[in-house]
């Protein structure tokens, strides 16, 4: 197989693999969507900015964490739909709806809903295959510790949006 083709999609994937991502997500979205119907109008600038500011941020960690030696590679196009779609678009979503209730619902949420797309994505594309995290040995620890990671994104964007506040009018919290 191609080398090129392998760092966009991954091993022996394609275009196929990755509408069955989107259908993962896709699912995800209606499950988070069930429980918070709409974007309040005075948390839209808030949700942008987040995604903005967050979303390339995540993108470039992923590769770095990668390359130093504590992430899996993504795939190129892996990489993207979870950072843009996935953490950009679905939790910032989520977490517009959730973020006045208490942090360890927030962090549950994000950790469980990340649990399921990790493994999701491990499934359809191979990805998400590192033996480790950190010290602690298996598969297992790798998802579950990166789930957890995610759940602290609630906290991430708190901090992000009290800091935006400061340059950009109309930011909510």
């Amino acid at each position: 197989m191609n080398p090129i083709w392998t760092a966009i999609f991954g091993v022996n994937k394609g275009p196929a693999d990755y509408l069955l991502v989107l259908l993962l997500y896709g699912s995800m979205f209606l499950l988070i969507r069930h429980g918070y119907r709409k974007l309040e109008l005075n948390f839209r600038k808030s949700f942008w900015a987040l995604y903005f500011a967050i979303t390339p941020c995540v993108f470039v960690a992923n590769y770095l964490l990668y390359r130093a030696g504590v992430m899996s590679f993504l795939p190129w196009v892996n990489n993207a739909f979870h950072c843009f779609l996935w953490i950009g678009l679905c939790l910032t979503y989520l977490y517009a709806g959730i973020r006045n209730r208490g942090f360890f619902e927030q962090f549950a949420l994000c950790a469980i809903l990340s649990f399921i797309v990790k493994v999701g994505e491990h499934w359809i594309l191979g990805t998400w295959e590192l033996e480790h995290f950190f010290l602690i040995p298996g598969w297992l620890a790798y998802v579950v510790g990166w789930s957890l990671m995610d759940g602290l994104l609630p906290l991430l964007n708190k901090l992000s949006l009290r800091i935006l506040g400061k340059y950009i009018e109309g930011i909510t919290q």
